[in-house]
């Protein structure tokens, strides 16, 4: 009987699961949808330099995730952000032109980090300091 009902529950599970495997992954919240014409309009694509210079920035919408990632460098976070099924911790590529310009910034252990403001979400991502070119908040 319990032979039964666990080959019952192995087949619920497994109906359960075969929509979902057919979905794409969902995009972080508040990240727009990258334009198809994007490239013919001087914007940039992951990992290529955008119109404002540069190539993109890493920023995450908790500093305690953005330290982590960049713990072992950039080139190991650039590394970590391209695999698919690495633990991003909600961190990005941030194109110069994404950032409205730096609502917060804060020293922690001798090293200083900017919240960037992002076009399309309230929430503002930590970068390193003056990583993207743009002037701090006033009175700072």
């Amino acid at each position: 009987m319990t032979g039964r009902l666990l080959r019952i529950a192995a087949l619920a599970l497994g109906l359960c699961a075969a929509p979902a495997l057919g979905q794409q992954p969902g995009r972080a919240p508040g990240r727009p949808v990258p334009d198809r014409g994007a490239a013919d309009k001087g914007a940039s694509d992951k990992g290529v330099a955008d119109r404002r210079g540069g190539p993109p920035v890493i920023g995450c919408p908790s500093l305690a995730n953005y330290r982590m990632l960049m713990r072992g460098g950039v080139q190991e976070a650039a590394a970590q952000l391209a695999d698919p099924k690495a633990d991003h911790l909600g961190c990005a590529p941030l194109s110069r032109a994404e950032i409205t310009g730096i609502v917060d910034r804060v020293s922690l252990a001798g090293q200083s980090y900017d919240c960037a403001g992002i076009r399309g979400t309230t929430v503002c991502h930590w970068i390193e300091a003056g990583a993207s070119g743009r002037p701090g908040p006033p009175g700072r």
